[in-house]
């Protein structure tokens, strides 16, 4: 609460403001003494997990708070590069890991995941007027067009192998091939799913995501054999947030293919 500078604070005053600073005080301490839920994250993969002005945002880190929330936890999230989450999920180092990680045969074969909450996969970005020529798989995969990669990608590997009538343009990253995209030098990006979301969001409304996706592959939390009340604590979560639409209102603010 904020006073104008020469406001004459009486007794009643210097009493709700103690009181409220008191209030914060008291809120902040509580959430400093619950437990720790330590969730293990990547660095830098929007629109999933990211730092945003020193702040994690993205899906998982505001599923990560909700459930943190739900559990009566306190959300710590402790960032690995992608193929150190494993090991450091099986060491202890962390309770759950929320990093956009397909829940593969071989990833099951050590760890336990919660029930999937996003599909991802492939994705073409096209410019948005190019959306109706574009708008099923075999209509992409059949186009006779300058396609864009990420040289050395899984979409460069799909384009190379199925992609029959299709120029390969191979581009360091995915920035440098979405401008070259809104440019005209190309007629589509294909690249993962959820950076082809992020590029969408971010060369609004020149650029937009196709419908369909290639190489689906499901997202999910996962957790270490023997966590199996942490992980049906998460699934019970996420079926309570898709009946009363807590997820679709998540994924709607940070993935502009599902609005």
């Amino acid at each position: 609460m904020r006073l104008p500078r020469h406001f004459p604070m009486g007794p009643g005053v210097a009493l709700l403001l103690a009181l409220a600073s008191a209030g914060c005080r008291s809120a902040a301490l509580d959430r400093m003494d619950r437990p720790s839920l330590r969730i293990g994250v990547v660095e830098d993969s929007p629109p999933l997990i990211f730092r945003q002005n020193r702040r994690w945002a993205g899906v998982e880190a505001e599923l990560g708070r909700a459930l943190a929330e739900r559990l009566g936890m306190r959300p710590v999230f402790v960032a690995y590069p992608a193929d150190k989450l494993s090991a450091a999920l099986l060491g202890g180092h962390v309770d759950i890991l929320m990093a956009g990680m397909a829940a593969t045969e071989d990833l099951r074969v050590q760890l336990d995941f919660s029930t999937p909450y996003l599909v991802v996969g492939q994705a073409a970005l096209v410019r948005t007027q190019d959306l109706p020529r574009v708008n099923t798989p075999i209509k992409i995969r059949a186009a006779i067009a300058r396609a864009g990669v990420v040289a050395n990608s899984a979409g460069d590997r799909l384009v190379s192998r199925y992609f029959a009538n299709a120029t390969r343009f191979a581009f360091p990253d995915a920035e440098e091939a979405a401008e070259a995209l809104r440019q005209g030098q190309i007629d589509m990006l294909i690249h993962d799913a959820p950076a082809a979301w992020w590029l969408a969001l971010r060369h609004e409304p020149h650029l937009a995501v196709a419908p369909p996706l290639f190489a689906k592959e499901e997202i999910a939390w996962a957790f270490r054999r023997g966590s199996v009340s942490l992980r049906e604590s998460a699934n019970q979560a996420l079926a309570d947030w898709q009946k009363d639409g807590t997820l679709e209102a998540i994924l709607r603010r940070w993935i502009p293919f599902s609005k």
